[in-house]
């Protein structure tokens, strides 16, 4: 059984303890935990949904691909360990390789709040 030690990593105003290990994301801020989709609003509420893809290896069948609006945004990535499927909610998985956000819904309610467009 492995012990995991999760340091938080701040990334503006969210506390973000990405574990490799055990595939489990926790949030949390200067005044206590965070609302999972609250902090990935915070963080990636302005990537641009480029494309879906079917997933091989991914724990949802489609997997949803997002490009950074910038260097800047796209640093927040540097929090979350490269190539690694992340637990961010219930409900949806998270990984990256440095530059695109690949997010795996396992609800549909969750994918269809993910590719909905704005106004």
């Amino acid at each position: 059984m492995t012990t995991c030690e999760h340091r938080p990593v701040r990334v503006g105003r969210i506390d973000v303890a990405a574990c490799a290990d055990c595939g489990v994301v926790e949030w949390g801020s200067a005044f206590g935990p965070v609302d999972p989709a609250e902090a990935l609003t915070v963080l990636f509420g302005n990537f641009e949904l480029i494309g879906r893809l079917e997933a091989l290896g991914a724990p949802a069948p489609v997997v949803l691909a997002y490009r950074a609006p910038g260097f800047r945004k796209r640093a927040n990535l540097d929090a979350f360990p490269r190539r690694t499927w992340l637990r961010a909610t219930p409900d949806l998985w998270m990984s990256h390789d440095g530059e695109t956000l690949l997010l795996a819904p396992t609800r549909e309610i969750v994918f269809e709040n993910l590719t909905r467009r704005r106004a």
